[in-house]
């Protein structure tokens, strides 16, 4: 098979590389040498990968289809939430299916990961742990209960760590809620903000931990660089903030109108439970491991 890369660095494939995370770990990567891929479902998801980004076409659902482009990389990071679309509102039932179909596809990746003996680094969140009695989450935290998006984290992990014991060479790198270009930060925040229409979940005073996608990059591109395979990395900002706080932040940047308040039980009829939940609850990050 073709040798891609004839340079020195690694070369690495990204599953959702289009995404707000996705896309700066590429430009990031690209930048500082790499060669890197970026696995793309269709057309239009190829249009949007970063300069420089080679395109693998496939379903993230069926690697196997793909699994060509694992052999060709040496690294392969796992970014892809890979989750049907569902009109209506969410509920905790809905998010144990969008688990279990998160788990079943980690397995398959990884399956193929370790059989053709490749690093990989999957990005489970800030989440994937449950905090202490201040609030605060470590890499030394116990698994999440399962609220919020912890009840995708509590069932993909146990898988990841089945396939390490089997061998896999791996790491996860847990960004806290990333902001920046695409994923919901761009849906959810600055697209209604520019229409005047920008809200907040309640009071807007919930706990709230962020990262701006670039910083986020930088930590996986060092995870490659100087990561311990098996180990597990929080990335986060400096300071915790609020869900009130950012969003106001954000609307003061753009000169738009400061979002309103809407109560909880006016939005869970819409949103559901579930998705409410999700979006108002955050642990506190201490990111020192990937900082040192």
């Amino acid at each position: 098979m073709a040798v891609l890369n004839h340079f020195l660095k690694p070369t690495i494939l990204v599953t959702g590389a289009t995404g707000a995370i996705g896309r700066a770990v590429c430009r990031d990567l690209v930048t500082h040498g790499y060669l890197v891929l970026g696995l793309v479902r269709n057309d239009e998801a190829k249009a949007r990968l970063p300069y420089a980004v080679i395109p693998v076409p496939g379903d993230i659902r069926d690697p196997g289809g793909w699994e060509h482009s694992i052999e060709q990389a040496d690294i392969l990071i796992h970014l892809a939430l890979h989750l049907p679309e569902k009109p209506g509102p969410k509920e905790r039932e809905d998010a144990e299916r969008d688990a279990k179909l998160m788990a079943e596809v980690l397995d398959r990746i990884a399956t193929l990961s370790r059989r053709h003996k490749k690093l990989m680094i999957h990005t489970f969140g800030a989440l994937m742990y449950e905090p202490d009695p201040d609030g605060w989450v470590r890499e030394t935290s116990e698994l999440s209960r399962g609220r919020g998006f912890g009840i995708r984290h509590r069932a993909v992990y146990p898988v990841f760590q089945q396939h390490r014991k089997r061998g896999l060479r791996a790491m996860s790198v847990n960004p806290a809620f990333a902001y920046g270009r695409g994923g919901w930060f761009e849906s959810g925040v600055v697209r209604p903000m520019s229409r005047g229409e920008s809200f907040v979940i309640g009071d807007g005073s919930q706990t709230m931990h962020y990262i701006e996608a670039s910083d986020a990059a930088s930590g996986y591109r060092l995870a490659i660089e100087k990561g311990i395979p098996g180990e597990d990395y929080l990335l986060a900002d400096d300071r915790p903030s609020t869900l009130g706080e950012f969003t106001s932040l954000v609307a003061k940047e753009m000169g738009a109108p400061p979002p309103v308040s809407i109560p909880e039980e006016e939005l869970i009829p819409k949103l559901g439970a579930w998705t409410v939940e999700a979006f108002t609850y955050c642990p506190k990050v201490d990111s020192t491991k990937a900082r040192e």
